[in-house]
């Protein structure tokens, strides 16, 4: 899923490289994130109900806080940070997709399933809180009992995510928090051929989704449709913003989220025992998705509402920094926004 639109070993290991302008903040920085200040909004349901609780109305204001991070995305395309970002050498879309996707965004606030997840996934923070009381994994504390492998097989590119609050996929979603959106990209750093009007246009479209580790599968779920726009266009028929996933449980708790497969890829069933690396669909279009990618994160919880993403480590990847940076292997490792990932060591 999308946090902006697609137009995440130690900490040193595979950052990408620094700029003068890039350990510039900008003013949205600099301001704490307040969406969490939306659940504060709840307070005023019941003065809709009685009377009596008038005095709770005010508290629905409160609510305007859930439209933040869609103003950080309208601040940045409006007014271009100055702080030189990891993913400007990927080209996704042409000059007005992430315009397309803000505009989508809008008719997409009274799809009722849309808005049904995005109470559920702030309601799920609550609980996240609660159940770490207030401590909550990071990458300095969290140590995983599974070995993953990156899901994808060949080359692909982190076009969202990383360990660190700037380039997080959605670090106020707390089962996001440390989540990737992959997606492919050629010689020049476009996500797509030809015109990229259609899915089929785009390099990781029906690409092989493998399982980062080998677990049980304990949801599966196919039929939804791949979008048939692109180009930034949000679809505003979408059922689930996960569109067509599948959730591994690969220890007690550690659970892996693979979303917007192809529909009618899903290779796996609920139950089934999987080995790592083993095909579980194929990389599609589907749910909360502006283009073709693979959105993946682990976390602590079969909940996909109620879990905390975790900040996992990959085994064996090759990890090359933007368009031109040279690749190197690492046993363990960090991925990053604008870094090429394969699994394994390349033989050249």
């Amino acid at each position: 899923m999308p946090s902006r639109a697609v137009t995440d070993t130690d900490d040193k290991e595979s950052h990408p490289p620094s700029s003068n302008r890039s350990n510039e903040k900008s003013i949205l920085d600099r301001i704490p994130d307040p969406t969490n200040l939306a659940l504060l909004g709840l307070l005023s349901l019941p003065s809709f109900v009685s009377s009596r609780f008038a005095f709770l109305k005010p508290f629905v204001n409160f609510f305007l806080f859930g439209l933040w991070p869609f103003a950080t995305m309208l601040v940045g395309v409006v007014v271009p940070s100055r702080k030189e970002s990891p993913t400007e050498w990927i080209e996704s879309g042409d000059r007005w997709s992430s315009t397309r996707f803000l505009l989508s965004m809008i008719p997409l606030q009274i799809n009722p399933f849309v808005q049904l997840q995005g109470v559920q996934q702030l309601l799920g923070n609550l609980d996240v809180y609660r159940g770490h009381r207030f401590s909550l994994p990071d990458p300095q504390s969290f140590e995983q009992s599974v070995e993953y492998r990156l899901p994808i097989e060949g080359e692909w590119t982190v076009v969202n995510g990383s360990h660190d609050k700037a380039n997080s996929h959605s670090w106020s979603m707390l089962a996001q928090r440390y989540a990737y959106d992959l997606v492919q990209t050629d010689a020049e750093g476009r996500t797509y051929t030809g015109d990229g009007s259609d899915p089929s246009d785009y390099y990781c479209w029906e690409k092989p989704v493998v399982a980062p580790a080998a677990g049980t599968v304990v949801a599966a779920s196919d039929g939804h449709r791949d979008s048939p726009r692109t180009r930034g266009w949000l679809d505003l028929r979408q059922r689930d913003i996960r569109g067509n996933y599948v959730v591994i449980k690969h220890a007690p708790s550690e659970y892996s989220v693979l979303a917007h497969l192809r529909e009618g890829s899903v290779a796996v069933n609920e139950g089934e025992q999987i080995d790592q690396g083993q095909r579980i669909g194929l990389c599609g279009h589907s749910g909360n998705s502006a283009e073709p990618h693979l959105h993946f994160h682990v976390q602590d919880s079969l909940s996909f509402y109620r879990g905390m993403g975790l900040p996992v480590r990959f085994s064996d990847v090759e990890v090359a920094n933007g368009l031109n940076g040279t690749s190197t292997h690492t046993e363990r490792a960090v991925l990053h926004a604008g870094q090429r990932v394969t699994h394994g060591e390349i033989n050249e």
